[in-house]
């Protein structure tokens, strides 16, 4: 297990090494992209989409309308998606399991070598980050971990992500 310091917002992340096992040992490559990763957000690529489609500008504009009257929705839902979680707020959510001290989290991705699992120490907490990064944004989560524990290592498997904890 490599581990390497991140700076961000004032505290120490330290990143987890991963191993990637799968049964076929193909792994994706990020596509080359101007924005890629998690830089690519949904709406990019929504606009992106919908500027190639000029003969349908009264169904743009239509649409334009309709988006602009949720994004205020989803906009709060994706700040309280980004909280510090606890770990069993975190797995409810995302359908993992703790299995004696190894959590479990089904991780679909064409990319397993641009997942990144980072911890950090703040405010008394233990937490966890995980990003992975897909062709339309990606996932980007937080949660606590106990007082007492840590990562000590991690590895993807078939779809799964596996943490071990200490």
């Amino acid at each position: 297990m490599r581990v390497r310091c991140l700076g961000n917002d004032n505290m120490e992340w330290m990143r987890i090494e991963l191993s990637i096992e799968d049964g076929l040992n193909i792994h994706g490559e990020v596509p080359n992209n101007p924005n890629p990763g998690l830089d690519v957000t949904a709406e990019i690529m929504h606009n992106s989409f919908l500027s190639n489609m000029p003969h349908l500008e009264e169904v743009n504009n239509t649409h334009k309308s309709i988006i602009s009257e949720i994004s205020d929705t989803i906009k709060s839902e994706k700040i309280s998606s980004r909280s510090n979680k606890s770990l069993d707020l975190f797995l409810e959510d995302v359908g993992g399991i703790l299995d004696n001290s190894k959590i479990k989290i089904p991780l679909s991705t064409r990319f397993p070598t641009e997942i990144i699992v980072e911890t950090s120490r703040n405010k008394g907490n233990n937490l966890v980050r995980i990003m992975s990064p897909e062709v339309f944004g990606g996932m980007i989560e937080t949660f606590k971990i106990g007082e007492n524990q840590k990562i000590s290592n991690g590895k993807w498997i078939n779809d799964y992500l596996e943490l071990q904890i200490e």
